[in-house]
């Protein structure tokens, strides 16, 4: 299936638009669905656009241009330790639903044998191909894929992972990041056969303020995997995003070298200056972002419009690629209102200019 040439995609390549899209990251939370289209009478087909029992009829239907699939990184995997603790496909520790910051990738051993992680199933995949025509020009589908940082961290717990950096032991750290982008290579390899032309690589590589690890140790670790699995999607005429949350400002510099295609979050409240990065870096990459998920519960319809506008003319003023997203998935405390007057205020932009 060749790229379809939408205006979503024209910004990711850094082309000149007649509008600014708008991206949902991910499918937003029932509980807010159900508020939203109630409120604004939405009317849905009940039938034509499910999958995995999501209706992305109302997707479109609230003005998004583009959503992000995330139920199709990995198939079913892991194993239960005891009735509360469990391990799941990516070597995680789980107590119940909560992450034990802790993994199972402690030697090499474990990761040569580790049989836990499979591709999405075959009855999964059929589903996502038989789908992905209905939306094609309607709404365009980007896939979610795990991220090598975030994977490699949690599978080996944070304690763990973190005495190997201190001890330089990152010939193991490798280990692990090599087992993971070669999963992603596979991913990304079923995913294309089956129509797949665009993809996300979830990878949170900061928390407030500052990065998780130095930005040097960073480029060892991670720079070249990534390269060649972004390299490989840029040669079958693929596109690629990087979400990160978290202070990410002074990674920007490797994401490009790196090639990616846009970014997105750029999560203001973890200090990332959307505006400072508009006139540093311009038209060197797609900046997808940034309203932020608690501006989006908290703030007011006015508040919101305002930023709206401000973040619109900046990038047009410095020839940014700008698509307006909230930074996060949208939950059930975000205010529907909040949530309409952002996508109006671009659309009304869009009218303008």
């Amino acid at each position: 299936m060749n790229l379809l040439e939408t205006d979503f995609v024209k910004t990711l390549k850094k082309e000149k638009t007649k509008s600014v899209p708008i991206y949902c990251p991910g499918y937003p939370e029932l509980d807010f669905l159900k508020i939203y289209q109630d409120l604004y009478n939405i009317e849905i087909d009940p039938t034509k656009f499910i999958l995995i029992e999501k209706n992305y009829d109302i997707i479109k239907k609230m003005g998004f241009d583009a959503i992000s699939l995330w139920d199709f990184r990995r198939g079913k995997g892991g194993y239960q330790i005891n009735k509360q603790v469990r391990v799941d496909g990516w070597g995680r520790l789980y107590k119940n639903d909560w992450y034990l910051w802790d993994g199972v990738f402690k030697d090499e051993k474990t990761v040569d044998n580790w049989e836990h992680l499979q591709l999405p199933s075959k009855e999964s995949l059929r589903l996502l191909e038989k789908f992905l025509p209905k939306l094609r020009d309607k709404l365009t589908i980007v896939l979610s894929l795990p991220g090598l940082f975030e994977k490699t961290w949690q599978s080996m717990g944070l304690i763990y992972f973190s005495k190997c950096l201190k001890k330089n032991n990152l010939s193991f750290i490798q280990k692990v990041v090599d087992f993971f982008s070669d999963y992603i290579k596979s991913l990304v390899s079923t995913l294309e056969n089956i129509g797949v032309d665009l993809f996300l690589v979830a990878d949170d590589c900061g928390y407030k303020n500052n990065e998780f690890i130095p930005k040097a140790m960073w480029k060892k670790l991670f720079f070249e995997k990534y390269y060649n699995i972004v390299n490989s999607i840029h040669n079958h005429d693929k596109l690629v995003i990087l979400h990160s949350d978290g202070y990410i400002s002074n990674l920007f510099d490797i994401f490009i070298k790196i090639g990616f295609d846009g970014i997105q979050s750029l999560e203001p409240s973890a200090g990332v200056n959307i505006f400072s990065l508009f006139e540093k870096f311009m038209n060197r990459i797609c900046f997808i972002g940034n309203l932020d998920i608690s501006f989006l519960a908290y703030g007011t319809p006015i508040q919101i419009k305002n930023y709206v506008i401000k973040l619109l003319s900046k990038a047009k003023e410095t020839t940014t690629p700008l698509i307006v997203s909230p930074t996060h998935q949208i939950n059930a405390i975000a205010k529907p209102e909040n949530i309409r007057i952002m996508i109006e205020t671009v659309k009304n932009y869009n009218f303008l200019v």
